[in-house]
């Protein structure tokens, strides 16, 4: 009996194995493409993290290089300003006075070229005549030399202010190339954090490490980019500002530097291009015919008639400023306080008002930007 009853047992074991097959081959086709769906979604997940890192390195790479430029072309600057200074206010006054006095003794002998040839002639002897000859060829050849070198001292110094003007514009463009690679970062980083609060546990984990190395990677990035921008924008704030004064106030009196107290506002006449550095202000210059010829500036040093420096309100002391003016462009440095009168940017020396012709101009609009 036993073994009659045990055999309806078996087709009853193989149906019921046949639907359990069934139905684990039914789930799987229902659900195997949610399951590859899920794959997808972290595969994508995976490739958007790599190429959000992909372009923190390459920014982070892209920034490195223009900090770098950036400093170079400043230390450039710094040179060819200090090299401009000196052949504008040591070099060129001396040259100038040669070719004066050159063109005066050449006018000269033109004038006198009668009493000359007649010189000539009245030699004693062809020996004499050919002696007075080569002298007064010697005397010709000499003023043509001196007229030569000044001409090739203008020729220097306008090639160097082409460079130092390249340079300076180089530089904010390398320090515009970080500022958008800064900016680069901060939206791959802003994209991560994004990611990080994705539900799934093994994606999130991944965005927040990477989130963390580009947000360490951006501070990183932003203190390059400050410490490098402190050195080609102007320090507005490091430096003081005297107490409004009557305009016709002797200027002679800011003997002493007064650092400690705030800076101004750039100056309501003042306009400033922050694509190239250079700004618009009013200009005048003293120390020509105002009996200011001598005294002493905010840093101590004498108003000459060779000085190629400046008075400014708004702006560090030894600071160099470029300055353009009807076609002419100088460096003059900054070694004195002023101008006082209101609306006035700038208040030139008279070596620095007579390499831009702004002598007999007074008071006139110019352009400048800190170097």
């Amino acid at each position: 009996m036993s073994s009659v009853s045990s055999r309806p047992s078996r087709p009853w074991s193989r149906i019921a194995c046949t639907a359990g097959l069934a139905t684990v081959l039914g789930l799987t086709g229902a659900f195997g493409p949610f399951v590859s769906v899920a794959h997808a979604a972290t595969a994508e997940t995976t490739v958007e993290l790599d190429r959000l890192t992909e372009q923190v390195a390459q920014a982070q790479a892209t920034h490195s290089d223009a900090i770098a430029r950036a400093t170079e072309l400043n230390d450039q600057i710094a040179q060819q300003a200090d090299e401009i200074l000196h052949l504008e206010q040591d070099v060129m006054p001396v040259y100038r006075e040669r070719a004066a006095e050159a063109a005066s003794r050449l006018y000269k002998m033109h004038e006198t070229s009668g009493n000359i040839i007649s010189l000539l002639f009245s030699a004693s002897s062809f020996s004499d005549f050919i002696t007075q000859m080569k002298y007064l060829n010697a005397i010709q050849d000499d003023n043509a030399s001196v007229l030569a070198d000044l001409e090739e001292a203008s020729a220097e110094l306008n090639a160097k202010m082409a460079e130092l003007t390249q340079a300076k514009d180089d530089a904010l463009s390398e320090g515009q190339k970080a500022a958008e690679a800064l900016d680069q970062v901060s939206a791959a980083q802003a994209a991560l954090e994004e990611r990080a609060a994705s539900e799934d546990a093994a994606e999130a984990e991944a965005a927040r490490k990477a989130a963390d190395e580009a947000a360490a990677i951006q501070a990183q990035m932003q203190q390059q980019y400050e410490q490098t921008s402190a050195a080609t924008e102007s320090a507005d704030d490091a430096i003081s500002q005297q107490p409004e004064q009557d305009p016709a106030q002797d200027t002679s009196e800011s003997e002493t530097p007064q650092e400690s107290e705030p800076a101004p506002e750039t100056p309501q006449d003042s306009t400033s291009d922050s694509e190239s550095g250079w700004m618009t202000g009013v200009a005048s210059h003293y120390g020509t015919g105002d009996g200011l010829m001598g005294s002493l500036t905010a840093s101590g040093e004498p108003v000459t008639e060779t000085s190629m420096c400046i008075a400014m309100l708004d702006v560090p002391l030894g600071t160099k400023v470029e300055i353009r003016y009807g076609g002419k462009t100088v460096v003059a440095c900054v070694n004195d306080r002023g101008p006082y009168a209101h609306g006035r940017v700038i208040d030139m020396q008279p070596a620095v008002a007579r390499a831009l012709d702004f002598i007999s101009v007074g008071v006139g609009t110019v352009e400048y930007r800190i170097l």
